[in-house]
This record gives structure tokens, C-alpha cells and sequence, in this order.
């Protein structure tokens, strides 16, 4: 098996409050490990994706050596930044304007970290949740590239090829597609040696030529404890050449034009063809769901009408950390199921909007009965074992296990 160039994508993010324990613990599991292992490989190039949610928190739980590691990787052209949300919000299920505001958001806090270092050549879209609005949003605020699941080709799986650079329909920007499969060997314990890992990408058969991958970064050691180890062990091998997106620009020589399918790094066949293209955050059949966007949209809804607002100042930033995607992920029982976090999102919310001056009893009242209608869903399907079924008929629908914090779904 000879060299092949590999392009991968990490993305590292921390939800907005999250507890410094715990970004200390991430950190000591899977950011430490990739810079140690990018240090340890100097031919090793990756996109890293670090969402300015995560960026302004290293600092506060006492990490900000880490920016200081990353931005050394920069400089000497092993990480390539890419733009992205700051707090990690669903871009495609929001307005124009608040996409353009995350995004300005995150170049404006990365900047103030990584100073001129700060130069993001592609975007990463948060969860790959891919919109036709997104891509042009991105594609006039001058980023060149934007990786998707290859679902997002045609809907399907083992359709897009990894040899050719697409272009988006009427838009004009290039777009990758990853290989699922292999991206997701390491969210699992499919493969734990370079032998795992080389049997499968042979059976998969695919990226002989390119591979193309982009994961979470936590994936490397925190959620899998030996996915750092195999990261580390595959680039020993010497049998990819680890190269950057913006590089593949420069390596294909053949184009087509593709339309998108909406739909998610986590979007599934069926999904598609139930036009459910973000189940793990708006599913029309999840009351919480539901429940979560009356209230995001009352919120957002608010603010745009009372800009003169004297607690609109308090209120915007308020907003502009609720809207993470957290919440509704949490909500989504596939499998991914917590009480806590989706009250906490629900919570977040409700003070954003109330934090407004000028709001009317009827509006306030609103408010305080979508939070507790939240509240009260969340606790009842806990309660009645409702959020434990959907994740056991979600999971018996998976090829693998899936793991977080180290520890399996169940």
C-alpha cells in the first residue's frame, strides 16, 4: 500500500458554561494528545477547527499554554484554521442574520487569540448540517471551501468520489465530501491497531487514491481512549501523506457541479428520504423539539423587534450563547439523551429573552410557560422511560456502538 495523500479535518469544541473540570479533562485526553502528536510527526498537516466558544474558555480553566502550542503548529504550517460558529449553533435552521453574526462572532474572538495566525481558508458548518443558505452566507463572506457527509452528495451513501473537487450549483464553492465510513472508525471500537484500520479501509475500497475525513477532535483519546494511540500509529506507518484541504484545491484535476442534500454528519438514508434532514436537532416528530424552537424563535423574534431595548445589549449576548446546539441534541433521545442540559439550554433561553426591558406580560408569560412545558416534557419522558425507548430503537438501527466520554450509549 503506497502513500496516499489524507486530508483531514478536526474540530474541538466546549459548549458555552461548560465546567472548567471538565474542559481540563477533555483537554488532558484529546487536545494535549493532538498537538503532542502533530509535534511528533512534523510532516503532519491537519484543518483544525476550534470553535471561539472553546477558544475564550482555555484561558479561564487555566490552559493558555494550549493557544500558544496550537498557534507554534500554525505557524509552522501543520494546522490550517477554518471559519465556523462561534458557539456551535444549527447555521441552516437560523436566520440569515444570525448566521452571519456567529461567524463574525468567531473570527473576531479567534482573532483576539491567534492574532494574524488567524487567516481560516475553508468553514466548517457545525454538525455538517448543510443548507443551500449556508453555503452561500459562507461563500460571500470570501471562505474557498466547506466539507460535508458524503450523504449530502445525493441523499446516499458510497456515491461521491474522493478523487474530483466538486463546486455547489449557482454558488461556486468547492466541497468536500468525507468518507463516513472511515471518519467514523474513529467514534468507534471497530478498529483499535493500523491492521483494524487497514482492513476495513481496504474492504471499504473507496480512498485507495484520496482519503478525506473530518471527526471531533474529542474522538482522539476523550470519547475513545485508544483513538489517539491509532491516530498516532497510522501516521508511523507512513502510508498517508497528511495534507490540508486548501492543499487538495491545488492536487485535483477534475471538477463537477453537485447539488447538496441537506443533511448532517450524523443524517442517516431514511432521514433523507423522510426529509428529516436534522433529526438530531429539529425532528417534527420530537415534542421537546418542538417546544425548544417555539422558544428559540420567540427569542431571536423578540430581539430583532427591540433593538432600542436598553437591556437589548445584555440580551444579545445572552442570545448569541443560548443558541448552541446542545440543548436540542440532547433533546434528540438518538441516542443522546440529558435532562440537565436541556433544561439548562431551555433556561438560557428564556433569561436571554427576559432580559429585555420592554416586554410585554402576555410575552413574558410566553416565555415562562415554553420554559416550563421544556421542563416538564424532559422530566416525564425520563421519568416514564420515553426517552430511554427511543434511544434503544435508535441504537438497534446503528452498525456500531457509540461512545462518549469514554463510555458506551446505552
Amino acid at each position: 500500500m503506497t502513500s496516499r495523500p489524507w486530508a483531514n479535518l478536526l474540530h474541538i469544541y466546549q459548549p458555552p458554561g461548560q465546567k472548567k473540570e471538565i474542559t481540563k479533562k477533555v483537554a488532558a485526553e484529546s487536545y494535549w494528545r493532538i498537538i503532542d502528536i502533530l509535534k511528533r510527526h512534523p510532516e503532519t498537516k491537519i484543518n483544525l477547527n476550534i470553535n471561539a466558544s472553546l477558544t475564550e474558555q482555555l484561558p479561564a480553566a487555566g490552559l493558555s499554554k494550549m493557544i500558544g502550542e496550537i498557534s507554534a503548529l500554525a505557524r509552522r504550517g501543520q494546522i490550517e484554521f477554518t471559519g465556523s460558529a462561534k458557539y456551535h449553533v444549527i447555521l441552516s435552521l437560523l436566520p440569515e442574520e444570525e448566521i452571519i453574526r456567529q461567524i463574525e462572532l468567531n473570527n473576531q474572538t479567534n482573532k483576539k487569540f491567534f492574532g494574524k495566525l488567524w487567516q481560516p481558508t475553508g468553514f466548517f458548518i457545525p454538525e455538517l448540517c448543510y443548507s443551500k443558505k449556508v453555503a452561500r452566507v459562507v461563500k460571500k463572506m470570501g471562505f474557498k471551501w466547506i466539507v460535508l457527509d458524503e450523504i449530502a452528495y445525493n441523499g446516499k451513501f458510497n456515491k461521491a468520489k474522493f478523487e474530483k473537487l466538486y463546486t455547489i450549483k449557482n454558488i461556486g464553492l468547492p466541497v468536500f465530501f468525507r468518507n463516513t465510513r472511515i471518519s467514523n472508525l474513529f467514534f468507534t471500537a471497530e478498529a483499535k491497531t493500523p491492521a483494524d484500520f487497514f482492513k476495513i479501509f481496504k474492504k471499504d475500497g473507496r480512498s485507495e487514491n484520496f482519503l478525506l475525513t473530518a471527526l471531533d477532535g474529542e474522538n482522539l483519546g476523550h470519547h475513545q481512549k485508544e483513538m489517539d494511540k491509532l491516530y498516532d500509529d497510522l501516521l508511523d506507518t507512513k502510508k498517508f501523506e497528511a495534507i490540508t484541504f486548501s492543499d487538495l484545491l491545488k492536487i485535483y484535476k477534475t471538477s463537477e457541479e453537485v447539488e447538496p442534500i441537506p443533511s448532517s454528519w450524523s443524517s442517516r438514508e431514511e432521514d433523507i428520504k423522510r426529509k428529516i434532514y436534522y433529526p438530531l436537532w429539529k425532528n417534527p416528530k420530537n415534542e421537546i423539539h418542538r417546544l425548544e424552537w417555539q422558544l428559540t424563535n420567540l427569542a431571536i423574534n423578540l430581539l430583532d423587534k427591540k433593538a432600542s431595548d436598553p437591556g437589548f445589549n445584555l440580551a444579545r449576548k445572552k442570545l448569541d450563547r443560548a443558541l448552541h446546539s446542545d440543548q436540542y441534541w440532547w433533546a434528540s433521545a438518538n441516542p443522546w439523551w440529558s435532562v440537565e442540559i436541556i433544561i439548562n439550554g431551555a433556561a438560557m433561553l428564556a433569561d436571554a429573552a427576559k432580559s429585555l426591558k420592554n416586554i410585554s406580560p402576555p410575552e413574558r408569560e410566553k416565555i415562562k410557560n415554553l420554559y416550563q412545558k421544556i421542563s416538564d416534557t424532559a422530566h416525564e419522558w425520563q421519568n416514564t422511560g420515553r426517552a430511554q425507548k427511543i434511544k434503544e430503537s435508535y441504537l438497534k438501527g446503528e452498525p456500531y456502538e457509540r461512545y462518549f466520554a469514554g463510555k458506551i450509549i446505552k
